[in-house]
């Protein structure tokens, strides 16, 4: 990640791995998803989403999401459409959402 985001900021990098699981055994695309899914659980917990102080854990959420889709379609392009089902708004994404409703 830190290759890949040199020119990020670096709270927004802070953020990001701090938010990734230590799993070594998980696939990278699937890790960092996890980190997404737990920084989106973290703000539902909080009730939080609207606040200035959202936005920097919502931007790194996003971010990893993409990595995650970025990393999983040079690994295998033909794993994208099923990881985004399986994390996006009818998968974990949505099964937040009923967690925390």
């Amino acid at each position: 990640m830190r290759g890949r985001l040199a020119d990020a900021p670096p709270a927004l990098l802070q953020t990001m791995l701090s938010a990734l699981p230590d799993d070594a055994a998980l696939a990278v695309p699937d890790a960092l998803a996890e980190g997404a899914l737990a920084l989106y659980a973290g703000l539902l917990r909080d009730g939080a989403g609207a606040r200035r102080a959202d936005a920097l854990p919502l931007l790194a959420a996003d971010a990893l999401f993409t990595h995650a889709l970025q990393a999983q379609a040079e690994a295998d392009p033909d794993g994208v459409a099923p990881l985004a089902e399986r994390i996006g708004a009818a998968g974990a994404l949505a099964g937040l959402e009923r967690l925390m409703g």
